[in-house]
């Protein structure tokens, strides 16, 4: 019995020093907000309002296409005191060679709001709706 005893103390102390001891961290889950075509968003001082969809010309569903294509949307953004200006974002394919600038909708030294996707993605021989498009964006802070 007292072998038992030990072989039991042995495998529990061994069990006990394989645990993983190095700190690790684990990054917080980006939280993507959606925003319905005609509505207003609030972030801090900042107010943006999904104002139209100017252009979807990504590729649908059930397509083989050459390129992806891009989404294009008019918001009004308004931050502070400030007078609102109109600001036309483009989700998709990059023409800019320094990345995503296209896809800001506002920008300061605390955040970053940035345009995601547009929702619903098209899909062949299915018609949308204006009123059910809906922007993705994400406030990234710095």
């Amino acid at each position: 019995m007292k072998p038992l005893y030990l072989i039991v103390a042995l495998l529990f102390s061994i069990g006990s020093f394989a645990q993983d001891s190095s700190n690790t961290s684990v990054k917080a889950p980006k939280i993507i907000t959606k925003l319905p075509i005609h509505k207003t968003a609030f972030v801090n001082d900042v107010e943006f309002t999904f104002l139209k969809l100017v252009s979807d010309s990504r590729c649908p569903k059930g397509v083989n296409c050459i390129w992806a294509g891009e989404v294009e949307l008019l918001v009004k953004v308004k931050h502070g005191d400030r007078e609102a200006e109109e600001k036309l974002i483009t989700i998709g394919f990059k023409r800019q060679p320094t990345g995503d600038e296209t896809s800001i909708i506002f920008k300061n030294d605390a955040f970053t709001i940035k345009a995601l996707t547009v929702s619903p993605y098209p899909e062949h021989g299915v018609a949308i709706e204006p009123s059910a498009y809906k922007l993705h964006f994400d406030v990234i802070k710095l």
